[in-house]
């Protein structure tokens, strides 16, 4: 037996190194393998959770480095309508002394299918009056494309600037730029929805304003009207990631009602913002008045100047109302003369 087992024995050892050396790889390969396939679960689940939180959360002004103020103003324009450009810059655009880090504004315009000469005439401006143009190849000018136009308006200030709040006004509005901005910090929100608000108007079946394309209910739901309107960034940014699922409708006042609907926001009704489709009249109090010619620009912003006053003489050609949140939407806005109401 002791010849037997010596003659097995280096057999044996070999066998037993050989077995073990196996193993020892295999537990080696195995180690390898969990660890990396831990690592890039780890970074796919990270790169999921960043994914995630990008698109439920809104973004930071400040989590891309881009130019920063505080209200972008993005003033709606004609590209024919430079003369009006020029008395805005002129007037109103000057009630704040503060610089591009508290205001910048732009004058959006779609140049997609544009006559050649008149972009030429546009690009000329813009030299002229230092970037203030934004200027959209995505979108053609015209009354039918006012809502892809607003939109567009917004994604674009939200690529160039980090900002906290956007002003849309229209360049027949007059804006008392300085006193605005006082209120404004006053009623901060992250997620303002400011302006004069309705919520009882019917859709219109006929003429240019008609929506076809309105289905939701029998009225609007609440929106701020036209004339001006502001937003905080989270609600830009809102509209900007979600652009390309956003429907249309023929008014951009109302489309932009909708699109917000259903999001916890805060709304301000503000009497002081006379933006309807015709003016209430003249009030000192006013922030915005909508609706006024070239030279009714150039009055107010001497009647400023000279008497610290908008109005040379204050009267009222309607009513104006203040929200009633306790009724129905359909119900909220009941017109009067009080004259404590601007």
């Amino acid at each position: 037996m002791a010849r037997i087992w010596r003659r097995l024995r280096p057999r044996g050892v070999c066998a037993y190194v050989v077995c073990m050396g196996g193993l020892c790889s295999l537990c080696t390969l195995i180690v390898i393998l969990r660890c990396s396939c831990d690592g890039q679960s780890s970074l796919l689940t990270q790169s999921l959770a960043s994914q995630n939180n990008a698109l439920l959360s809104p973004l930071s002004p400040v989590a891309v480095q881009l130019p920063s103020t505080y209200l972008v103003v993005l003033i709606m324009t004609r590209p024919t309508d430079a003369s009006l450009r020029r008395t805005i810059r002129k007037t109103w655009l000057k009630l704040s002394s503060k610089g591009p880090e508290i205001v910048r504004h732009y004058f959006p315009i779609g140049t997609k299918n544009m006559n050649a000469d008149v972009l030429l005439t546009l690009k000329q401006e813009q030299e002229t009056f230092g970037d203030d143009l934004l200027l959209m190849d995505t979108v053609e000018e015209g009354y039918g494309n006012l809502a892809p136009k607003t939109l567009a308006s917004f994604v674009a200030a939200h690529r160039r600037l980090a900002f906290k709040f956007a002003l849309k006004v229209d360049d027949d509005s007059f804006v008392r730029l300085g006193a605005l901005l006082k209120s404004l910090k006053d009623i901060e929100h992250p997620r303002l929805y400011w302006g004069f608000l309705d919520g009882r108007a019917r859709p219109r079946r006929k003429g240019k304003w008609r929506e076809q394309e309105w289905m939701l209910c029998d009225r609007y739901l609440p929106y701020q009207l036209g004339g001006g309107y502001l937003l905080a960034w989270g609600l830009v940014d809102y509209l900007a990631r979600n652009a390309d699922l956003l429907k249309m409708y023929r008014n951009e006042d109302v489309a932009v009602g909708a699109w917000l609907a259903g999001l916890d926001i805060r709304y301000v009704h503000d009497p002081r913002f006379d933006t309807e489709y015709m003016s209430r009249g003249c009030s000192n109090q006013y922030l915005i008045t909508h609706k006024q010619e070239e030279s009714t620009l150039l009055a107010m912003f001497e009647n400023l100047r000279t008497s610290g006053n908008l109005c040379a003489s204050e009267f009222r050609t309607r009513g104006s109302y203040v929200y009633d949140w306790s009724a129905p939407p359909s119900q909220c806005c009941i017109r009067s003369n009080d004259s404590r109401i601007p």
